[in-house]
């Protein structure tokens, strides 16, 4: 599969380049804004600055270099670009991971349970809340995730930015979360001897307490807004006096119920860069995605879709409708005629994947053109095809020539009705960021009698609407 072709560092990125100094710095930008670009292009020169300081004072002990990713897609494919950067370099130790995989290798993977099994347990302990058992468990998510083990009362008093504003949760409601399902969990969780994902991040902060575990001199965290504030904790115990360390973000992408303040997870920032140019998307594919976002709350942190900044014009996107069969058809017809698979790559993407991929898999068998499949691939395939199936979640920070969103209905994107539905508004982020992951063009693809919600918050001047046969 493809990789982002080399570049040449604009002049935007370059002042970001420039900016070596220790610290904790910012890069931030919409989807298209070059931010993976400018974080690899900022690795090489962190690399190298590093490299030649350590040179000139004779120090012996290598550079170290941590590159963390939310995902595994997202780790295989900057695990390669990075390695490409700084290839064969001697006197350096370059880690690219995501933040699992690095914190399970400091404190062990034994009795920890999945998010399925978190969330099994949650749904077990909330009937009678008066919240849905999704929504709450979301809830405890976000707030254990936010707060500190022992700190757990402070989401009484926090505002809690980055939920929505639908269910609210009064105080009242907030102290029987902590009374009636935190608290049990956490009972649950010692008699089993369990650990959950949160308490990795909280034991892997306290493993930098052990005088083997050395520190990182350079870390570049990529899709900052999807960790959690435990999880930026435990990075930063591990950073070395006079690190340099780039948080690459923007929360108008987040698709996660967390959040943090940089305040609050001990993180001063000595730098604030915005990325404005949109490299990626056509003028065009970046209204689509806009239209989508508009109106959606954003802190400072977040950058809309920006057609205004794109450099490029193209087709207008595709909405398609029609029976899934049908939808699949009119894509193989399209890369047939339309598509130069020797020179540019395609994307098929769904919010769930799987086993709602298997009639696109023998399509594509039958058709003869080759995929591969990317959903959880720590090893970015090498192979020559040009085609990926993957899910929208595992398609952050990636990037195709064309992206086709089929099977777009209202059973695979549920969600509340009330006005500031949390879930509603994570669907309308998650479907602009996959949107946004398209340099040409982007397709997406109903079943009418049950067409997705989502597709009413497209402006009808930013698409082309097909009715298939």
């Amino acid at each position: 599969m493809r990789l982002l072709a080399n570049v040449d560092a604009t002049p935007e990125q370059l002042r970001i380049l420039a900016d070596t100094k220790p610290g904790f710095h910012l890069i931030r930008g919409a989807a298209g804004s070059g931010k993976t670009t400018t974080a690899l292009l900022r690795l090489r020169q962190l690399c190298a600055s590093r490299l030649n300081r350590r040179a000139r004072l004779g120090v012996e002990d290598p550079v170290r270099v941590l590159v963390l990713t939310y995902n595994r897609t997202l780790e295989g494919y900057i695990s390669e670009l990075a390695r490409q950067q700084v290839t064969g370099t001697s006197g350096l130790v370059l880690r690219v991971s995501t933040f699992s995989r690095w914190a399970i290798d400091m404190v062990g993977r034994d009795e920890i349970i999945d998010r399925d099994q978190v969330r099994s347990t949650l749904h077990q302990l909330s009937p009678n809340v008066g919240l849905s058992a999704n929504y709450l468990a979301d809830e405890v998510e976000y707030l254990l995730g936010r707060f500190q083990p022992d700190q757990l009362n402070r989401y009484l008093t926090a505002r809690r930015d980055g939920r929505g504003q639908s269910p609210r949760v009064e105080r009242a409601m907030k102290e029987r979360i902590l009374a009636e399902v935190v608290t049990p969990y956490a009972t649950i969780k010692r008699q089993q001897g369990w650990r959950d994902w949160n308490d990795i991040a909280t034991a892997a902060a306290n493993a930098a307490d052990n005088e083997h575990v050395p520190s990182w001199d350079v870390a570049i965290l990529d899709e900052s807004q999807d960790f959690s504030a435990n999880q930026i904790r435990a990075v930063v115990r591990h950073l070395a006096l006079d690190h340099t360390t780039t948080f690459v973000m923007d929360r108008t992408q987040r698709i996660y119920p967390r959040y943090f303040t940089w305040i609050e997870v001990g993180v001063v920032l000595t730098s604030n860069h915005l990325l404005r140019a949109n490299h990626r998307n056509t003028r065009q594919i970046a209204a689509f995605a806009h239209s989508l976002v508009e109106g959606l709350p954003h802190d400072d942190d977040g950058a809309l879709p920006d057609f205004q900044s794109c450099n490029r014009d193209g087709e207008l996107p595709r909405i398609i409708a029609g029976r899934f069969s049908t939808q699949v058809t009119y894509a193989l017809h399209k890369i047939r005629g339309e598509v130069d698979l020797t020179a540019e790559s395609v994307a098929f993407l769904h919010p769930k994947g799987g086993g709602w991929f298997d009639h696109l898999r023998e399509r594509l068998r039958t058709e003869g053109v080759d995929w591969c499949e990317l959903t959880r691939t720590s090893e970015w395939p090498q192979g020559p095809e040009s085609v990926a199936l993957c899910t929208i979640h595992s398609a952050k920070g990636l990037e195709f020539d064309h992206v086709f969103i089929l099977g777009l209905n209202q059973q695979v994107t549920p969600h509340g009705t009330d006005a500031g539905d949390e879930r509603l508004d994570t669907l309308r982020r998650l479907l602009a960021m996959a949107v946004g992951r398209a340099r040409r063009t982007v397709t997406v693809g109903y079943k009418p009698s049950d067409m997705s919600t989502l597709v009413n918050f497209i402006k009808p001047d930013t698409y082309e609407r097909i009715n298939l046969a």
